[in-house]
């Protein structure tokens, strides 16, 4: 089974809200995850981790959240180096864009991204909330 850790930013608690799917969905499959929020993560722990979950709403132009989930991707890049990492997220305007850059910068770590991200325009849907859950439930065996 593998270890889990969530790391999420949510401004308007839309991408907050699919966290919490995520960790129900780890949690039904009987696995565990530590969540932290953006501003509290644990470093060691993260990278520690076989999974690593992050989330963000965009901000500014199309971006992830600049003073924490930047500096972090940023400062510790190698870490991701065949890391599994599943990201997720929200937004308000746009088209969600900011996803495509942040998968691919992860990408360019090495990172192993092991889903497509799931993307809601503002609140996510019952539906979006229910596919969260599922890939919760495939992150504890992938």
């Amino acid at each position: 089974m593998n270890k889990i850790s969530l790391v999420y930013y949510s401004s308007t608690g839309n991408t907050y809200s699919m966290a919490q799917a995520i960790e129900e969905g780890i949690k039904a499959a009987g696995g565990t995850v530590n969540v932290y929020k953006v501003d509290e993560m644990n470093k060691d722990d993260i990278f520690a981790s076989d999974v690593i979950v992050m989330g963000s709403s965009a901000t500014g132009a199309e971006t992830i959240e600049e003073n924490y989930l930047v500096p972090f991707m940023e400062e510790d890049g190698a870490k991701f180096n065949g890391k599994k990492v599943y990201i997720f997220g929200s937004y308000g305007w746009g088209g969600g864009e900011y996803a495509d850059n942040w998968k691919a910068q992860l990408e360019g770590f090495g990172a192993n991204i092991v889903d497509m991200p799931v993307l809601a325009n503002e609140a996510p849907s019952d539906e979006e909330l229910e596919q969260l859950r599922k890939i919760g439930q495939k992150l504890v065996t992938i």
